[in-house]
């Protein structure tokens, strides 16, 4: 049996999900703008989380690659950041050998000052000057 859906439903599902996306925290997180990533840098970032940085080099050793010839695909601050446009943000993929790695970090923004910025705040693409990124989590496929 075919499923008819009322006119009066896509209306209001239409403005379910419109009012969805204009949430705190949903406005502002940035949209995927592709970015590039050597995996020299997410190593960097990776400072904090042994285990990461271990699994990382054995799979490079298992692969035969080195680490500056491998390029992580990331998704990009978009221009709508003025501070902070086609800056790489996590999820951070990358194709090591026949493995990928994809890893997710928690961002902080911060002002001009220093101040950390709450995700709810209304303004923050255009008060963000600087982020972090912390909470990193990894998965191999």
């Amino acid at each position: 049996m075919k499923s008819r859906h009322h006119p009066a439903h896509n209306a209001a599902t239409a403005l379910l999900m419109l009012a969805f996306s204009a949430l705190p925290g949903h406005a502002q997180r940035p949209a995927p703008a592709a970015s590039t990533v050597p995996l020299t840098d997410l190593l960097t970032l990776a400072k904090p989380y042994p285990n990461l940085i271990s699994v990382i080099r054995l799979q490079l050793l298992a692969s035969g690659k080195k680490k500056e010839a491998i390029a992580c695909k990331s998704s990009g601050i978009p221009g709508t950041w003025p501070s902070l446009s086609g800056r790489p943000v996590a999820p951070y993929v990358c194709p090591i050998g026949e493995r990928t790695l994809t890893v997710t970090a928690e961002p902080t923004y911060y002002d001009a000052n220093g101040y950390k910025l709450k995700s709810s705040d209304p303004a923050l693409a255009t008060k963000a000057t600087r982020f972090s990124e912390s909470k990193l989590k990894w998965t191999w496929k």
